[in-house]
């Protein structure tokens, strides 16, 4: 039996409240072999997790959303070994899933609707964050008004992302 849908209301601006809702967990990676030098992979983070957070998309980003990954992941003071891009499953062990988009959502918590910003648990107490994927961002060729505040609503939402994270740790 699946767990109940969050629906969104569409007066409800992204972002304004937290919606707890039961999403399976997945079954973690099994232990890897860690990355030279950087023995990152082999040990646990906070609360025993491999990962403070990961980045969920539903297929491998292109060379354009992997440099806007990166840069992400830098302005957020951490590595790419720290807080992968996950694109096939398993999934892995982390306290905090940052969901990149509706077709990530889709393929990695069928069960889930969200809007962009908001955070759901799952049952072994990860945060799920949805955000907008790169490849939308990426999309637009002029850079708008709106594009503009897609761009600052997802940045407030990976700081968010960060902010927690440093907390469990």
């Amino acid at each position: 039996e699946l767990p109940p849908r969050v629906e969104v209301k569409a007066s409800e601006p992204a972002g304004a409240r937290a919606v707890p809702a039961a999403i399976p967990d997945k079954a973690p990676l099994p232990p890897a072999a860690p990355a030279a030098g950087s023995g990152a992979e082999a040990a646990p983070r906070g609360n025993g997790r491999r990962f403070d957070f990961v980045f969920l998309h539903e297929r491998p980003l292109s060379p354009k959303g992997a440099e806007m990954i990166s840069k992400i992941t830098a302005a957020l003071k951490t590595t790419a070994e720290l807080a992968p891009v996950v694109n096939s499953a398993p999934l892995p062990d982390a306290g905090i899933y940052v969901v990149l988009g509706s077709l990530a959502l889709r393929k990695w918590f069928p069960e889930i609707k969200a809007a962009p910003g908001m955070w759901v648990k799952t049952r072994g107490g990860s945060d799920v964050l949805v955000t907008y994927s790169p490849e939308y961002i990426l999309r637009f060729s002029t850079v708008t008004p709106a594009v503009e505040q897609i761009k600052k609503d997802m940045w407030a939402s990976l700081k968010a992302v960060a902010q927690r994270a440093s907390q469990k740790r």
